[in-house]
Parts: C-alpha cells; structure tokens; sequence
C-alpha cells in the first residue's frame, strides 16, 4: 500500500485498516508512505511493516518511490487513493522494468466528476491528467457506482476494469467489539448533534450553522463540530455573530470519533460531495440517526435513497433544519442502523478486495507506453511536472535507507 502519510480523516483510516485485515488473512503487507509521522500511526498492527520514502512531497517523491518498489519486488501496489498519489503511483510502477513490474490497483475514493471542486491544486491537476492515464493501471477500485460510471464514462477507462467494493474497511475489530459491549444507550446525550469532517468549502458547514439557528427557538440542542481545517475561524465568527456559540463546541481533529457517535442523537453530514462517507457507517454502526445531503455518491447508496438516514437537497439549510428536528424527536430502529452500519467491518473488506484482485492476470493493463501521440506527450507532461526533479540532487542511498526500516506500532 502507497500512502502519503499518517494522517487525515476516514480514507487514510480505512487505508490502515484494510492493510491490518490483510495481514491478519496471512497476506505480507508493507505500508510505504512519503511521511511516516501522524497520529494515525497508532492504527497499524505490528504485523504491518512501515517503510518511510523519505520524500515528504509528492512532486519530488518520484525517484525515491521509484527505488523503494524496486528494491521491496511486490507483486501487487494498491495506492491509498489520494488522485496526486494515485497519478505518481501509476507514473512510477510503470516506469519499472517490465520483467519487475507489479501489478497496480488504484483505488479512487472520491467523486470524479466533481474533481474541479477539489480544494487540493495537485489534485486538481492530477485529475486532469488521469482523464488520459487511469486506463493505464491494472485494475481501479472504487467505493459507489457513481464514481465507477464517472470513471468508464469521463476518463476512458474500460468497464471490465473498474470494481465497487461494496463492503469498506471503516470499522477494525477493536471497534466492532467496543460497540458489541455497549447497550446502545447508555451515555447518549438527547440533545447532542454531531457533524465530523474536515472545517472546508466541499464539507459546507455553514449549511449546517444556518441550519441549526433555524430550530425551535425552545428546543434544547447543542452541536459539536468535530475536525479542524481553514474555516474554522469564520465558521467560529458566524456562530459568535449569529449567537449560537454557546451551543456550539469545535472539537479540532479527533484520531477516533467514534465514541462521539455512541454520545449523539443525530450525526449530521453536509458535503457537496463524497466519494463514501465513513462518518456515515460509523454513526449506523453506533445505531445513531443520520441527516445527510444527497450529494453525490457516497451517502445516497450507503442510506439507500434514504432507508436508514434522512437525505436532504444540497445546501437547503431550511430542510436539513426540519430533518434534524424530526431525528432529534423520534427514536431510531437502532438495531437496524448498527446491523447495516456492521456490514462495513475491515476483514470483510479485505475478503472482497483479494477476491477482486485474484483474476489480474486476466485482465492486463493497456499497452504501456501510450502508442497515440497525444497521451504519449501527456505521459511527458506528467513525467515533467508536477513531479519534475531537475535541479534538485536526489539521494538513493538515503532511500535505500528507509526502505530498509520496518517499524513497528
């Protein structure tokens, strides 16, 4: 597995959490990762090995990258699924000599066909790119069917090489058995609502703010935002400006939000878009009620068109408002909710994807280099920028360092 670092949110978590399970089906797994600091290091079993790149950005990762896969000989590289990852990944497995080649399974977590809405600029450029090159790895995988047609339909990528998994790594067995011991009860708070993600533009939690200054001026509620990002600070200023920030608490990041979700009554989720939306399943897991956007595609096929969560227009603070009020009245089906949210356990998942990537060998990448001359000076391009090394001395005795480490927990 390919990852950037160990840090994030659900994708990153789910990343470890698919490698753990992995592992513990006697699969030999090693995490390589650009930075090999963050707080969810803590997340990896020691029967994972961790081997640090050394190369903390992207566009310069390239040679390092380069020589740690061809020292460690895999014979499968999954990327994580962070695009400007994903692209580098691609660029480098297939700069390997043919006879050391492993195969290459990209997963895309996001929504592709919004990828002009990524606050990420690399990504946005990486996306670009992978319009031409997606076609190029062995296999994709992806978390909804929409993002599977986005990809056959807008990036030229063949059907029979794109798989849903449609069971997620979200939830490890410490958690499953953490929730197994509790009554589904005890300690919720009746008024507590949650919101867990990133504080930016795509998450819009101002739709959320609004929402909440729109419920019955009697009822008693109180919100916790749970996650960090760049507006923090203006969302802090609107619930100050609009007198609700006694009622409102910003968490900042939190590792593990999950026994935030064993506290709440409503876990609300406002994106205008996700690629799944792990916060989702965690809450159902919990068997806590959901109010969620209809955003595309993640949580209109976990909630399946609203069977286990209320799914409400994007941006219409006014109906998110009345669906929060209908949650915070009505007592779920909570065994329903936590037997649906379970189905997403991490040994599952990893069951599904080695069933996925059993038959590669029956299904070859296209021929590599592109033979048409326009995604031939694309592969150039990508080559060149944004991962381009010229004038910068690379040092391949220092990867060969850290791709000797194996650390553990």
């Amino acid at each position: 597995m390919v990852t950037l670092a160990f840090e994030g949110g659900g994708p990153e978590r789910d990343a470890i959490f698919l490698c753990n399970a992995l592992a513990a089906q006697g699969m030999n797994v090693a995490i390589v990762v650009l930075r090999g600091e963050g707080p969810l290091r803590v997340f990896v079993d020691p029967a994972v090995r961790i081997i640090v790149v050394g190369e903390r950005r992207i566009r310069y990762a390239f040679p390092l990258l380069h020589w740690t896969l061809r020292s460690l000989a895999p014979k499968v590289v999954l990327s994580s699924g962070v695009p400007s990852l994903n692209l580098l990944t691609l660029l480098v497995v297939r700069a390997l000599p043919r006879h050391a080649r492993p195969k290459l399974v990209l997963r895309e977590n996001s929504v592709p066909s919004m990828a002009r809405h990524d606050p990420s600029r690399s990504n946005r450029t990486a996306y670009r790119l992978l319009r031409r090159l997606y076609r190029f790895a062995d296999h994709i995988i992806t978390l909804t069917d929409g993002a599977r047609q986005d990809l056959i339909r807008l990036f030229s990528v063949p059907a029979a090489m794109v798989s849903v998994m449609r069971t997620n790594a979200v939830l490890p067995p410490a958690t499953i058995e953490r929730i197994s011991r509790w009554d589904g009860e005890n300690g919720r708070e009746a008024s507590l609502i949650v919101w867990v993600g990133r504080l930016s533009a795509e998450k819009d939690p101002y739709t959320l703010l609004r929402a909440v200054g729109m419920l019955s001026p009697n009822r008693p509620w109180r919100l916790a935002m749970i996650g960090d990002g760049p507006l923090r600070t203006g969302l802090e200023a609107f619930c100050r400006s609009n007198r609700i920030a006694e009622r409102v608490t910003f968490t900042g990041y939190v590792v593990d939000p999950i026994g935030w979700m064993m506290r709440a009554k409503v876990l609300v989720l406002t994106s205008l878009y996700e690629g799944f939306g792990n916060v989702l399943i965690e809450a159902l897991a919990c068997g806590t009620s959901v109010v969620c956007t209809d955003c595309p595609y993640g949580p209109q096929e976990i909630l399946q068109g609203g069977r286990y969560g209320a799914l409400t227009p994007v941006g219409d603070s006014a109906k998110l408002a009345a669906a929060i009020e209908a949650a915070l009245d009505n007592l779920p089906e909570r065994k329903v909710l936590m037997q649906h949210g379970q189905e997403h356990t991490a040994g599952r998942a990893a069951a599904q994807f080695l069933g996925i990537i059993g038959d590669l060998d029956l299904k070859p990448a296209s021929p590599w280099p592109p033979g048409d001359a326009k995604t031939a000076r694309l592969y150039e391009t990508a080559i060149a920028h944004p991962y381009q090394t010229t004038n910068r001395q690379t040092h391949p005795h220092k990867a060969g360092a850290d791709a000797q480490q194996q650390t553990a927990r």
